[in-house]
């Protein structure tokens, strides 16, 4: 498993972080994501990060995929960028609301 999200990095709070640690592993759990907590090396010590992963069946999703002029993509494709950008909305609602909950601490 690599060291850094597959989707983002959330920074972790000053404080609180087991609670904001559940806190996110519990929504991005129902949309089928996974946040990982991550100790990271500085010169003055390590520190915390949340490292989100998308799911892997939407991790190779090119959402943006190249076309010659003409092509049109197939339906299975176009379901699979669909689902795609709809996790990423999910998934920035979470964000959004994980910087509201916890944005003193950060």
């Amino acid at each position: 498993m690599c060291k850094l999200g597959t989707w983002t990095t959330f920074d972790c709070p000053t404080d609180k972080v087991d609670e904001a640690f559940n806190w996110l592993y519990d929504r991005f759990e129902i949309i089928g994501g996974n946040v990982r907590k991550v100790w990271n090396d500085h010169d003055f010590g390590p520190y915390p990060s949340f490292e989100i992963d998308i799911p892997s069946d939407l991790e190779e999703v090119d959402d943006d995929p190249y076309l010659m002029e003409g092509e049109e993509l197939d339906e299975e494709t176009k379901n699979q960028i669909e689902e795609k950008d709809k996790w990423i909305e999910e998934a920035n609602k979470i964000e959004a609301d994980y910087s509201q909950q916890f944005g003193d601490y950060l």
